[in-house]
């Protein structure tokens, strides 16, 4: 019954609202409605309400404010009604009328590699069904209110290195995305900046494996790899060569040389054995094999 009454209510408003000013039929109230739908409309499922959105005092109940500042500010028929700032309201300083064509691409830059980053830094610090979020948005890292706007955030990635082939990376990995703890940098230098880096000491020096990987000149993944399969310290650097190749026996992966050590056996005879087309523990057997 309530509900009933207000929404009586809400007509009896419209209609006599329209009589007093006289705007019903105008393309520009039909600009001011559709404003105030997107706002604090019925429809739950409304892509606009979940910005939380809202317009201000002077334009919420009175159409007649809201079109003299329109027909003051560069309306024409056919023009958008667009927010400079997305994350904002409805109010004078932050609306402007813009062509269909140009409400896309105020900043001309969304299909940028820079645009895709601002995009990424911001899904990862609020999207919860990201499979990262955890590591972000999930322990209180967020993105600083100035960054919001993508705009603010290119001029500070212009004016601090920004070029292709670096990424954003966070000075001190337990603070949120803000220009004092931001920098651009290398995937290398990245990976010695995280969390989980896993840090190799050999001969006495700890590095992490993307250093390794440089100073040795070995690929990340080949030196992660014998790491994995229990190599030692001294293996971990060797040039890669037919002494690496990877052997599975039951269900276990490792670099023949591995085998052959933990076996007890010289290299040479698990190698002789192998290219013979002997598989499985029988690789690994002591003494001599029938033909």
């Amino acid at each position: 019954m309530i509900i009933w009454i207000k929404n009586m209510l809400d007509e009896v408003f419209k209609v006599v609202l329209g009589k007093r000013h006289g705007l019903s039929r105008t393309k520009v109230y039909k600009v001011w409605k559709t404003m105030r739908l997107k706002c604090y409309g019925s429809n739950m499922n409304n892509r606009y309400k979940g910005e939380n959105l809202w317009i201000c005092d002077e334009w919420r109940e009175d159409p007649v404010e809201f079109v003299n500042w329109a027909n003051q500010h560069g309306y024409k028929e056919g023009l958008e009604l667009v927010r400079k700032d997305k994350n904002d309201g409805y109010y004078p300083k932050n609306c402007v009328f813009l062509e269909k064509k140009e409400t896309n691409k105020t900043h001309g830059m969304r299909w940028s590699r820079l645009y895709n980053i601002w995009t990424q830094m911001n899904q990862r610090c609020t999207n919860e069904t990201l499979d990262h979020y955890d590591r972000y948005g999930g322990r209180g890292i967020s993105v600083c209110d100035e960054w919001r706007q993508f705009e603010v955030f290119e001029d500070w990635a212009i004016n601090n290195g920004y070029k292709d082939g670096l990424s954003i990376d966070r000075i001190d990995v337990n603070r949120n995305y803000e220009p004092r703890n931001c920098k651009w940098s290398t995937n290398l230098e990245q990976s010695r900046n995280k969390r989980n880096s896993v840090y190799l000491t050999i001969n006495g020096e700890s590095k992490t494996i993307g250093e390794w990987a440089e100073i040795s000149g070995l690929p990340y993944k080949t030196i992660q790899r014998r790491l994995f399969t229990g190599c030692k310290e001294e293996e971990l650097l060797a040039p890669i060569g037919e002494h690496w190749q990877h052997i599975e026996i039951n269900g276990i992966i490792k670099p023949l040389s591995v085998w052959a050590k933990e076996a007890g056996l010289h290299y040479t005879t698990v190698q002789r054995r192998y290219k013979r087309g002997v598989r499985g523990e029988d690789l690994l057997s002591k003494g001599r094999l029938n033909n």
